[in-house]
């Protein structure tokens, strides 16, 4: 057995200011990882799959704070790269669910690795359609280097978590096209008392962005960081209800001018109830307040805005084998001045996790968002989210992986003759990867990624990336 083996992605794992947000100013490097407030589950041992699912806290045996993981098969796998504009997201399953800083970790073993890990990656990747556009298409090839760094260690009631990661592609043709990423996810799961604990985090996701830009009609490619900062605790009534509260602070910002959301700032007030069923199952209810503002300092828009969100949360180990996680809620944003941008509507996600055999796993779920626009002019972008990921391990020593993504997004309510009056586009993303460990420290992966956008506004385009890497684990 490898009991020292690599980390297994999914046992650590997961998407703007007035006198509140003078309340409380976070910062990225407050070490520490967003989580959700039915994040707070009883037992100690944090539920890494289905078959282990959490445990209420009963009088004679407290609880012990405990961040949520998001399940490995429904993150992206294998690959060091994603899809422009579509992040694996650990909103999918609850805002600021704990989720892995990257995709360095193995996917061959799911052994857990000791209390502080470092790992180093080097890699090589070809993109036929580097650029992402619809005509003239350019292919390049990128070197890929990257370190990384995990630590997960329990101090009596408390538990410190960090994943950090940093990567840089460097290309070969374009130099221009380079870029790094640095992501994180840190958490410290505090105790005050047995029955008051809760999470102060902070998590950072980057990724490669694409968007319509409004002059030439043509795509851009750049870099979007989402990062979030959280306070947040629970107290337990008695043995099975929860009541929660707790401040966050979000921001999502690309460096591509005039963004498509205008790259809100938001900080959010949250206050809600629970209850935790003996089988492991509880059902929330949240309520969040917050108050925001656009930072794209070349976007048209500009102005403060109040949000307001009511939603339901559920986890349901359905069986020892299947788990289903949900959350349905409403989102209204208004604005101080040009109210025709407000809007509101239904948000939310639901994912089935299955343990099918001993070596395979499977992961689907389906989400919806909405967002601003980004324009003036008002309107919303729905983004709607279909996914399914199985993992199949082979053998003790091979991982075999597939991903599919459609995501679909609409501009709604925006005024006719105007750039995104009617417009709506899909991508369509497959992957597949296999990983070899041949020694205990080191893996071996190669892999796949078909990419298709379809738009009614000139950003539509195809690619194919091709790719290998090794990883070594310390």
């Amino acid at each position: 057995m490898r009991g020292n083996g690599p980390l297994y992605r999914g046992s650590l794992t997961k998407k703007p200011e007035d006198s509140l947000k003078k309340l409380l100013t976070f910062r990225p490097v407050l070490a520490t990882l967003c989580a959700l407030p039915l994040a707070v589950h009883s037992q100690g041992a944090q539920p890494t799959a289905p078959a282990q699912p959490a445990q209420p806290s009963a009088t004679s045996l407290p609880s012990a704070p405990s961040t949520p993981t998001v399940p490995a098969s429904a993150l992206w796998q294998g690959t060091p790269s994603q899809a422009p504009g579509v992040p694996y997201s650990s909103g999918l399953f609850y805002p600021s669910a704990f989720a892995p800083a990257g995709t360095q970790a193995s996917t061959v073993t799911e052994d857990e690795g000791p209390a502080l890990q470092f790992r180093a990656l080097a890699g090589v990747e070809h993109e036929s359609n580097v650029t992402r556009v619809n005509t003239g298409e350019i292919s390049d090839t990128a070197a890929i280097l990257g370190v990384g760094v995990r630590f997960d260690r329990r101090y009596s009631l408390q538990r410190l978590r960090a994943d950090l990661e940093a990567n840089t592609y460097r290309y070969s043709g374009d130099s221009s096209l380079n870029y790094n990423i640095f992501n994180y996810a840190l958490a410290w799961d505090w105790s005050l008392t047995p029955r008051f604990h809760g999470v102060l985090g902070a998590n950072q996701q980057q990724y490669r962005d694409v968007q319509l830009d409004p002059v030439t009609l043509a795509n851009r490619v750049g870099r979007r960081s989402d990062r979030t900062e959280l306070l947040e605790g629970v107290y337990e009534i008695g043995a099975a209800w929860r009541v929660l509260g707790g401040f966050a602070h979000t921001q999502s910002k690309s460096e591509l001018p005039n963004s498509w959301d205008g790259n809100p700032d938001i900080t959010n007030f949250r206050v809600g109830a629970g209850y935790e069923f003996p089988s492991g199952a509880s059902v929330y209810g949240r309520l969040r307040h917050g108050k925001g503002s656009y930072k794209d300092p070349r976007s048209s828009i500009n102005g403060d805005f109040d949000e307001n969100e009511v939603d339901a949360v559920l986890k349901w180990p359905v069986s020892g084998k299947t788990a289903l996680d949900a959350r349905l809620g409403h989102i209204e944003r208004k604005h101080d001045t040009d109210t025709q941008r407000d809007f509101s509507g239904m948000v939310g996600a639901a994912v089935v996790s299955w343990a099918i055999t001993g070596k395979t796993s499977v992961a689907g779920g389906i989400s919806r968002d909405l967002s601003a626009t980004g324009d003036v002019v008002g309107g919303s972008v729905t983004s709607d989210r279909v996914f399914i990921g199985p993992i199949w391990r082979v053998t003790p020593l091979v991982a075999v992986n597939l991903r599919y993504d459609h995501v679909r997004r609409a501009w709604e309510d925006v005024p006719a003759a105007t750039i995104n009056a009617g417009r709506h586009e899909s991508a369509n993303i497959l992957s597949a990867a296999v990983e070899w460990q041949p020694l205990r420290w080191m893996a071996v992966s190669g892999y796949v990624r078909g990419e298709r956008q379809t738009s009614n506004a000139n950003t539509g385009y195809r690619n194919t990336t091709v790719g290998a890497a090794v990883k070594a684990f310390f």
